[in-house]
Order: structure tokens, then sequence, then C-alpha cells
């Protein structure tokens, strides 16, 4: 096996990319950006420093590489963040696109999200041909990705062999910084959340995604995209199988939706206090309200042999993971 290099390798999808190349034999490397090597450890993994917005840094990282996956992104749901995403999202694309193109690299597999798709008709099982977002107005964070897609596309035509993964909602043990949802799923575990908000969405084992990412070296179709999806589950039910587990009521009752837009001007002062990303906005309300839950990722368990597993196995080994950091009491 070759060189795989890992953009966003620190991060929770880096994280479990890292375990499942190594274990097929590839020699991994990773774009050293923030200096987080949590994810890294015990595995032979080449840091290479650079910045996939600064192009005249990469050329170290991209020199003999067979495969890439970009999985760098800046994932906010807030407006402040809207020109950072922008730059990440899509210029960086942009670059590890030239720069996969200029030193020859045999695949790329990006990593977009279902949040790219214009979301209506909700009623309607969202496939890979739904159009992507096009509004100026709509979440940054969605039109970044589409925005990138395109980018990704734009390059195939001169030349890139690119494969495109849109996960949904993404959850799962290797967890290190943590993600947002990685953060809420602690605060739950350890009964910080009493009184919750009965809403859900489409969730996907990190793991199972990082499986059909790297089977998408050999099996996707170059300017294919994929969902990969897992299992619609909402927070009581998720609050429910955590409670066995820990042996512990987490959740006393559920409020109706309209409680969230209470918890808008707390999660803001919180942040401030904090210095940490903002759980609750106006977007991150849009994407739960309006969201598809129809995801069949037929196309994906198909061509990628994509088999998501129980989110009953994802919530007990990511207890697991996050208790042995001490993070879960």
């Amino acid at each position: 096996m070759g060189i795989a290099l890992i953009t966003g390798g620190s991060g929770h999808v880096g994280a479990n990319l890292v375990r499942e190349l190594s274990s097929r034999g590839y020699e991994v490397r990773c774009i050293d950006f923030d200096n987080d090597h949590r994810a890294f450890e015990g595995f032979n993994v080449e840091l290479v420093k650079g910045n996939i917005i600064d192009i005249s840094t990469l050329d170290n990282a991209f020199k003999d590489v067979e495969v890439v996956f970009h999985t760098a992104a800046v994932i906010s749901l807030d407006r402040k963040d809207k020109d950072l995403i922008r730059s990440v999202n899509v210029g960086g694309t942009e670059n590890v696109c030239e720069m996969s193109l200029r030193h020859g690299v045999k695949k790329l597999i990006h990593f977009s999200s279902v949040d790219a798709f214009v979301r209506e008709p909700l009623e309607d099982p969202l496939y890979e041909n739904r159009s992507l977002v096009t509004d100026p107005n709509a979440v940054p964070y969605d039109l970044s990705k589409a925005d990138a897609q395109r980018i990704v596309l734009e390059y195939c035509d001169k030349g890139l062999n690119a494969s495109i993964i849109h996960p949904s909602g993404i959850f799962g043990p290797n967890d290190f910084k943590p993600s947002l949802f990685g953060q809420e799923f602690i605060n739950i575990a350890n009964g910080k959340r009493p009184y919750n908000i009965n809403v859900g969405y489409d969730y996907v084992d990190v793991r199972d995604l990082c499986k059909t990412s790297v089977d998408c070296i050999d099996k996707g179709e170059i300017k294919q995209n994929y969902i990969v999806g897992g299992n619609y589950m909402d927070f009581v039910y998720m609050s429910e199988v955590m409670s066995e587990i820990l042996n512990k009521k987490l959740i006393r009752s559920t409020l109706p939706f309209g409680f969230i837009y209470m918890s808008l001007p707390g999660s803001y002062i919180s942040s401030l206090i904090k210095k940490t990303p903002r759980a609750i906005t106006m977007d991150s309300i849009h994407t739960i309200k309006v969201q598809n839950k129809n995801i069949p990722s037929s196309l994906s368990r198909e061509k990628l042999n994509h088999n998501p597993r129980p989110v009953e196995e994802t919530i007990q080994d990511t207890i697991e993971f996050f208790q042995k950091r001490g993070l879960i009491n």
C-alpha cells in the first residue's frame, strides 16, 4: 500500500481514518495544523506541517501521495464564522484539488455533507441526484459544502480522479477534541441535560463511515457522490440507552420544541464565558428542524458495501471511549 494523506487528521473523522487505513497497511500521513496529536497516539503517522488555506505550505504534504482523504473543514452553524467557513471549506478544497492534480494523486476522497443538498421536499427520500444548495442566504456551512463539491467536480473535468462522500450526522469513539455532538453526548451522560427537547437526526457511526470511505478508493467512481448515512435517532431514545448502560436516569422529562428558542441567549453567553463554539444558533435550530429523515444510502450500500451498525452499539462504544478519557463520570 502507498501513502494516504489525511487533511484534518486530528479531527473525529481523521482519527478514525488513521485507524482504518493503518489496519489495511497504508502508510498514513497527516497535515500537522494545530499541534493536537491525541488522535495519532500509538500509531505510526507521518506529520507534515501545512495549512490547506495556504497552498504554498502544501508541497511536502502531497509529495508521493497515492490517495488523499480531504476531511478538513470548519463545522460551524454560527454565522459569525462565515468568512472562516468560506476560506477553509471552499478555498481549502480548491487548494487540495490543485495539489492533488499537480502531484498526480491517484484518488481523492472528498468529504462533503448531506447538508450540501437542498432539503425540500422533506418527505422524499434523499438521493445523490438532489440539487445542491445555491441560495447565497442559506446556512453558510451548507453553501460552503455545496460550492466545495462544485470545485471538486470542476477538477475532475481537468483529470482529477475524485469521489465525494456525503455523511449524515457523525458520532462514535475516538472523538478526542471532542466534536459539538460529542460534547453534548458527554453532557447528557453526566446528567447535565435532565430536561431536554426531543429532536433527532440520521446518525452514522464514524467507524462505518471511514470503512466505507476507504472502500471508495477502489470502488468509487470518478465524479460520483455517495450519501453515507446510518439510522435516525432522537435524543430521548439515545438517553434511554445511555441510562441503561450507565444505570442512572439521565432525562426526567422532555420539553416542546419551541423551548429551544429560549436557549439562544444562554448559549450565546455561555460561549462567550467559556470561549467555546455555540451549540444553539438559529442555523443549528434550522438544521435540526428542517431535515431529511429518509436517507436510504442505497448507492453506498450497493456500490461501497456500506453497512451501518446499530446505534446501540455505537452508544456503548462511545460511552466507553469517553469514560477512559475521564470525561464521563
